[in-house]
């Protein structure tokens, strides 16, 4: 019974991260759609994306320094509570201004949502399933990219995008109903001090780790923020292919994260990260220099994905193993890093398309990727010294 329990606290948790994903995401698939309502150029259109993940990364470590002693369920609640605004601030901003303002709320509210129930869901397995807990939580992040982040491309030409964020803000709304119902955990951590964030992040393997998650996030989201227009213009895919290959791109996910619950019992984390970091590295190249028939773009999608999905809950369960007894800490500043990444990326993409076009996107990907593997290397070596082993012994703040 209990372990029934787990399992459908961890699904309704992964709701949490799957409502965050497509509240955060979606700009992405309407990106054509909100330009043209505005008369925007590309660029500004990505700066949308930027701006909620220039929030994200800030808010995320100072929400634990101002009330991460709240309770993790009350922080989850609150956060859906600030997506839904964004959302239906989105829906019917009347002007730029307004809707550069609500990406800046559902930023906040991401913030709150995704280190916590990670967190959380970690909090409730043991040591040796937390991998496992993880890869579970995060695979609301996968599905995100399976129906919502499709869909809303799909809603964007055909409903239209006012009416796609409105259908956000309704999930969320009833996505936060569900923890309500299903999640009585009441566990709180402890409001960190800004000298617990400077102790961890100062940490050389902490520190790289940290990289290793800023550098990927760019590395990817330099090519994916231009996908649609890459797809369209490169591959040749219409409107209605391209809601299919972001489609498969999201199911691929899905077998990527199966993939990551199969790994957390079997590699460990550096192995994983490792793994995926090559595969990506592969696509990206290939994307480059390979064919640009449409059955080609789509497998590439394929590993894309599967590799993204195998990277994100093994980056996450290597930064708990580096901070154990720092486990909500370090997973904002990882949480954090992910939009760091992600700002770095759009805006990488907003620079260099401008100038290069859409062909230079792949190798700016292939660019941070090289630098995320030389920071593993850096936090692999600093971790295996004696005084990072002795470190991780003291605790800050609570598991």
């Amino acid at each position: 019974m209990i372990e029934r329990k787990t399992s459908i606290s961890l699904r309704v948790l992964s709701l949490a991260y799957f409502t965050m994903g497509t509240g955060t995401l979606a700009i992405v698939g309407t990106l054509p759609e909100i330009g043209s309502s505005f008369s925007l150029e590309r660029g500004a259109v990505a700066m949308l994306v930027s701006v909620l993940a220039v929030t994200f990364a800030i808010s995320a470590p100072g929400l634990q320094m101002i009330v991460g002693h709240w309770p993790r369920r009350t922080l989850i609640l609150a956060g859906l509570a600030l997506m839904a605004a964004g959302a239906f601030g989105t829906a019917f901003a009347p002007n730029y201004p307004v809707l550069f303002a609500a990406r800046v709320c559902a930023g906040l509210g991401a913030a709150a949502i995704g280190p916590v129930a990670s967190a959380l869901g970690a909090s409730l397995v043991g040591k040796e399933r937390q991998g496992h807990a993880l890869a579970v939580v995060f695979s609301g992040m996968t599905i995100a990219s399976v129906v919502g982040v499709p869909l809303s491309a799909w809603g964007g030409a055909v409903l239209g995008w006012r009416p796609t964020f409105a259908l956000i803000g309704v999930a969320t709304l009833i996505v936060a109903g569900l923890i309500t119902f299903f999640i009585d955990s009441r566990e709180g951590g402890e409001r960190v001090r800004p000298r617990d964030l400077a102790t961890i992040a100062g940490r050389p393997a902490t520190a790289a780790g940290i990289a290793v998650m800023v550098l990927e996030m760019s590395g990817v989201f330099v090519t994916y923020t231009m996908i649609t227009l890459i797809l369209h213009d490169h591959f040749g895919a219409g409107p209605e292919a391209v809601s299919i290959a972001l489609m498969i791109f999201g199911l691929a996910g899905i077998g990527g994260n199966y993939v990551a619950r199969w790994v957390s019992q079997r590699w460990s984390a550096n192995r994983a990260v490792t793994v995926a970091l090559m595969a990506l590295l592969l696509v990206f190249a290939t994307l480059f220099l390979g064919p640009t028939s449409y059955p080609a773009a789509l497998a590439l999608l394929i590993v894309w994905a599967t590799a993204s999905d195998l990277f994100m809950p093994s980056q996450q369960r290597r930064m708990v193993e580096l901070a154990p007894a720092a486990r909500g800490l370090v997973l904002a500043l990882n949480s954090s890093a992910i939009y760091v990444g992600m700002a770095a990326g759009s805006l990488t993409a907003g620079t260099l398309y401008p100038l290069f076009g859409l062909s230079s996107l792949p190798l700016a990907s292939i660019a941070f990727l090289a630098l995320a593997f030389a920071a593993l290397a850096l936090s692999s070596r600093a971790a295996a010294k004696p005084d990072h082993v002795a470190a991780t012994t003291s605790a800050v703040g609570r598991v």
